[in-house]
């Protein structure tokens, strides 16, 4: 039965991406032009320069890229991005984890004890649900690692029998991470959390809260590489302070309205189209898909029916209160509570925890279906599997077919051979066709990122006349061409530099901690890249290697060896610890 369950979720993956994979090489709306842009950023980096993305000139005048949160290409799914490019393999990488999900939902369900179809129905509640078509449509691709929300929950309940799990369920929160799914994380760690503190209680054990601490301990170090980056930039630039608008009455169209199209319920919430900033102050609602979850009527009352059975299931119908509650965000004490704990203040979203919502009420109708006694339960429960799956596909589908509507702009990766940084007429849709013309766009669209101080050389197609040169002299604003120019290293020639005694070497890009030169003298001159020079100095050369990586780089690499020595040898540990000297 399993392997039939296996080949009908693989259909049900294979039907929904149709629309998608019929547009393969076409553009998106929304934020696809920034999640295409951060991606072929980093596979720029590393195929045609030959290094590891730890900064990107092409956007917000120059601004750190491993430690940008929603940055993803340390994820194995970025392996999409090299081979087929951002455009083609984020949408092929949409149907991968669509594929994990469905799996991993069925493997969590089962692990739970429900039956086959029964866990058939969890998966296609949860990836059929319009959160992830929604994602979609809108380019949110660091939503994507929800999918493996299911897993991480699947490998903690097994590591609750086995300790050697717990790696399992980290490295599923270390790729979360690294795929940039910083919602995802959360959710998972809530879930983890929250789940291990009611299984203590029940058990009066303190396992599985260690277990819990365990993962997250590990995650930590797997994590590292990129997590103390994060850190530091994130210490630096605080995100801005946001409100968002929640109701109740907007969560019960997102769960249970039929018609979940984009733009129609943007419209319709927001007729007068009023955006930006009456929109972070919570005056008006976000754009629907921060709030699309659509599960519909009868998943929605299995799963209010496992209430019957409340001493098997009330650990996840608790679960699944707290997050429909923290999902209403400002209206209840919960959600600032949540953000005043360390680490969680950054969070802007509430609505966006509707989602292990969804996941929980999966799960729940399936252990309601497993349970129920029914005449010829077998064919009922097939018949009720493929009942919601179409219900749910009449949902989804049309989000899917309206994803990609763009075709591509030609001819851009012919343009401009040298490095400009540009200011576009509209951010929002030009970075990614700006990085395709090896344009930097300096007024960027991009919620954390250094103050933009990087003069553009255009101003949409006019010369900027404050434009003095990519490399120049300070006091004689005397410009130089770059010798060599690459995301993590800069040369400039200096051979005819007139310089009299000391000077200060000026690169009209954004300086950030880490950048280092050739001299020992590099430093931040009004916020650009900048260094101390002398005529002595013939040639000087500028490369960003923040320490924060190196640090976080030895930490993973540390984690990863010995996690990778107790699969290969799982008695070290008991032998060096327990084993009695000679």
């Amino acid at each position: 039965m399993n392997n039939k369950i296996v080949l009908l979720l693989l259909l049900v993956s294979a039907v929904v991406f149709i629309p998608v994979l019929a547009s393969l090489g076409n553009w998106g709306l929304y934020d696809w032009d920034q999640h295409f842009f951060y991606n072929e950023a980093a596979r720029t980096a590393i195929l045609d320069y030959g290094q590891f993305p730890l900064w990107n000139a092409h956007y917000c005048g120059g601004t750190p890229l491993l430690a940008n949160p929603q940055s993803g290409f340390l994820s194995p799914f970025f392996l999409f991005v090299l081979l087929f490019g951002a455009v083609a393999g984020l949408k092929l990488q949409a149907l991968f984890y669509m594929i994990l999900g469905l799996l991993g939902t069925f493997l969590a369900a089962r692990k739970l004890g429900s039956s086959s179809v029964s866990s058939a129905l969890a998966a296609v509640i949860f990836m059929l649900s319009s959160w992830f078509a929604a994602r979609v449509v809108v380019g949110h691709t660091t939503f994507f690692p929800f999918a493996l929300l299911p897993w991480a929950f699947y490998f903690y309940l097994k590591s609750l029998a086995a300790w050697k799990w717990l790696m399992a369920a980290a490295a599923v929160l270390a790729v979360m991470f690294l795929s940039g799914g910083l919602y995802a994380l959360y959710a998972s760690v809530l879930l983890l959390a929250s789940h291990s503190a009611l299984t203590a209680a029940e058990k009066r054990q303190l396992r599985p809260l260690l277990l819990a601490a365990a993962i997250f301990i590990v995650f930590l170090g797997l994590a590292a590489v990129k997590l103390l980056p994060m850190i530091e930039l994130v210490s630096d630039i605080p995100p801005p302070e946001d409100v968002q608008l929640t109701g109740f009455g907007m969560a019960a169209r997102a769960l249970f309205h039929p018609f979940q199209g984009i733009a129609e319920n943007d419209l319709r919430l927001n007729p007068g189209l009023v955006t930006g900033a009456a929109m972070l102050r919570g005056e008006i609602p976000w754009g629907w898909h921060e709030y699309s979850a659509y599960v519909g009527v009868i998943s929605f009352l299995l799963a209010v029916i496992s209430a019957v059975n409340y001493r098997r299931n009330w650990k996840l119908q608790l679960i699944a209160a707290f997050f429909f509650l923290l999902s209403l965000g400002h209206l209840l004490p919960l959600w600032p509570l949540l953000r005043n704990l360390p680490f969680f203040s950054a969070l802007h979203g509430p609505s966006r925890f509707i989602i292990p919502f969804t996941f929980m009420i999966a799960l729940l109708a399936a252990q309601s279906l497993t349970s129920l006694r029914l005449p010829r339960k077998q064919l009922i429960s097939c018949l009720l599997l493929a009942v919601v799956a179409a219900e749910l596909l009449f949902v989804s589908l049309p989000l899917f077919s309206s994803a990609f509507p763009l075709t591509p702009q030609a001819g851009l990766q012919t343009g401009n051979p040298d490095f400009i940084q540009y200011y576009a007429a509209d951010p929002y849709v030009s970075q990614f066709p700006n990085l395709l013309q090896n344009l930097g766009t300096v007024n960027c669209w991009e919620r954390i990122h250094l103050a933009p101080r990087a003069a553009p050389q255009f101003i949409i197609d006019r010369p900027n006349p404050a434009f003095i040169g990519n490399a120049y002299i300070a006091e004689t604003n005397q410009s130089f061409d770059f010798d060599y120019f690459s995301p993590n290293n800069i040369r400039v020639n200096l051979e005819s530099a007139i310089i009299n005694d000391t000077a200060v070497l000026v690169i009209n890009q954004n300086y950030y901690a880490g950048w280092k030169s050739s001299n020992n003298k590099a430093k931040s001159f009004g916020g650009l890249l900048a260094a101390e020079i002398t005529a002595a100095d013939k040639k000087i050369e500028f490369y960003y290697l923040p320490r924060s990586f190196v640090l976080g780089a030895v930490i993973s690499f540390a984690t990863a060896a010995i996690l990778l020595l107790l699969l290969l040898k799982p008695g070290l540990i008991r032998n060096a610890l327990f084993q009695p000297q000679s």
